[in-house]
């Protein structure tokens, strides 16, 4: 089956750590767009991050999912796709316990080496937050919601099915990214645990990779 949408993920994928969009990457992309192939990125950065660097990219980007599928953006709106109802609880379980965090509108950020701390603020509260690991640190996402949802979210935004869906990325928490796509992709920096479970492994690193990986597509459409 054809390939309508392409989503990648956003550090160490779409971009390198200059934050720079390569002219050729940005190029493939425009091409396969003008082909009817939708493009869109899932992170773990925050909306108000995104919706400022997409918005410079003339049009590159017209939709993407942050906070790690827990806020997205289509058709010039903001989508609030998942949120808990325990958030305020598991601050103060946080404080009290002296376990430092980063905090966006819906997810929470800890440092890997207070794990321990973490698990002991999230027994008690039934469930309610997943933890998946990102490089570093340690993100606390409601329940049932990652990139894969987001990803989700995003096919059924374009209407399109998970079969026409690929996505590309290079961390643990793109790993998720398997059940939502029919095309899954690893940058040659990612890390081995997702290059083991990618269909297609990119011999070139960062945006350099994401663009072999469209063009691999384009060939295929």
């Amino acid at each position: 089956m054809a390939i309508r949408l392409v989503i990648s993920d956003f550090d160490r994928t779409f971009t390198d750590g200059t934050l720079d969009v390569d002219a050729g990457l940005a190029n493939a992309i425009r091409i396969i767009k003008g082909r009817g192939v939708a493009f869109s990125i899932v992170s773990g950065r925050n909306y108000d991050f995104l919706l400022d660097f997409c918005g410079r990219l003339d049009g590159v980007v017209d939709s993407f999912v942050a906070e790690n599928g827990c806020i997205g953006h289509f058709d010039g709106r903001k989508h609030v796709i998942g949120s808990s109802a325990d958030r305020e609880a598991l601050f103060e379980r946080l404080d009290a316990l002296g376990v430092p965090y980063g905090r966006g509108e819906v997810i929470v950020a800890v440092e890997r080496r207070y794990a321990g701390g973490l698990i002991e603020a999230l027994s008690g509260l039934g469930g309610s937050f997943d933890v998946i690991k990102n490089v570093d640190s340690l993100m606390i996402l409601p329940h049932g919601i990652s990139k894969s949802s987001g990803a989700a979210w995003l096919a059924r935004m374009y209407n399109v099915s998970s079969d026409e869906t690929a996505a590309i990325g290079d961390a643990e928490n793109d790993i998720h990214l398997r059940d939502a796509c029919g095309l899954l992709g690893a940058v040659s920096n990612a890390i081995p645990e997702l290059k083991g479970t990618a269909d297609y492994v990119c011999k070139h690193s960062y945006g350099k990779g994401l663009q072999e990986f469209i063009e691999y597509i384009d060939k295929r459409c």
